[in-house]
């Protein structure tokens, strides 16, 4: 038994020490003569080239994140001082730290020093022993958590300005986001009720024209504190009815559907920071083929009204967010 401890104690010592030595241009003369300095020692040495940073808490972390990249239980640095040199190593498995200043002289002389010290410490290091203070383990930066999709629900009352209605075109408005961190993508629907609009530009013979306006559209947003910027785009479906109030007997309804897009504005307030809240929203749809409003007689065909281009929309909604 005691003949195999001593085996594999024997095979434990002849594992070459795995070091990391950094280089960032400046004491390359150092580095160059550290190689020639452990030559002879069963030691593994790696160079990593970059900038080393220039706080020390900085530095440990580097350290620790290259010792554990290259299987390294040292990491060596080199810091400027002025016409002198700062020798740092690192064992970051035990979080200690060896410091060694070399006061200024000439160049070869103190990169010739720092090699020598850095020998010293790592040859320590291989027969087992230790180095340097005790410093605290390198505090790791948070992770932030890649955001998560959610689900958003809303139902309120819109009213659109279209040049229609008398009363402006109101709809019930129901939306459904599915969100993600500030981003949120859409569908929107909205169906409107039959609303009159009177007739005074032709003699109207006791007849009226109820429309009802609604839409389907989808729409993606940016979302800023409470506000949210979005665009939508989407189909607007117009439904025309003529009502006869005389002995006049009134057209068969008709449809008709038209592209609407166009950006919206919301504001949104949840109280007490919950899952429900009150949103406010104000739009602009551009309506491409706006349907006009007319009334035929025999052969004639008299034009009553055209429903706008642009088309001013209002809202007002009760949203929920679901777990």
């Amino acid at each position: 038994m005691a003949l195999v401890v001593a085996m594999l104690a024997g095979r434990s010592a002849a594992e070459p020490l795995v070091v990391v030595v950094r280089d960032d241009g400046e004491a390359a003369l150092a580095v160059a003569r550290l190689r020639g300095q452990v030559a002879d020692l069963e030691i593994t040495l790696t160079v990593a080239a970059g900038a080393v940073e220039p706080a020390l808490e900085a530095q440990l972390g580097a350290a620790a994140r290259l010792a554990a990249a290259r299987g390294a239980r040292a990491v060596v640095w080199f810091v400027a001082r002025g016409r002198g040199l700062a020798v740092a190593i690192a064992t970051p498995a035990d979080h200690r730290l060896f410091v060694r200043e070399i006061p200024p002289a000439d160049a070869s002389a103190v990169a010739e020093a720092a090699a020598v010290a850095a020998r010293g410490a790592l040859r320590a290091i291989g027969e087992g022993g230790t180095i340097g203070v005790e410093v605290a383990a390198p505090r790791r930066e948070p992770v932030a958590a890649a955001p998560r999709f959610g689900l958003e629900l809303a139902i309120g009352w819109q009213v659109a300005l279209d040049g229609g209605a008398d009363a402006g075109a109101h709809a019930i408005a129901q939306r459904t986001n599915v969100t993600r961190g500030a981003w949120a993508a859409s569908l929107a629907l909205t169906l409107g009720p039959a609303l009159r609009r009177a007739i005074d530009a032709v003699p109207s013979d006791g007849l009226a024209i109820e429309l009802s306006r609604s839409t389907v559209t989808v729409g993606v947003e940016r979302r800023v504190a409470g506000f949210a910027l979005a665009a939508s785009a989407g189909v607007l479906v117009a439904h025309r009815t003529t009502v006869s109030a005389g002995e006049l007997v009134a057209t068969p309804a008709s449809t008709t559907t038209a592209f609407v897009a166009g950006p919206e504005l919301r504001w949104r307030w949840r109280p007490g920071g919950g899952h429900v809240g009150i949103e406010a929203l104000a739009g602009l749809d551009v309506v491409v083929g706006a349907p006009a409003l007319a009334i035929a007689r025999g052969a004639e065909i008299d034009e009553v009204g055209q429903l706008r281009t642009l088309q001013p929309r209002f809202a007002l909604s009760i949203f929920a967010g679901l777990p």
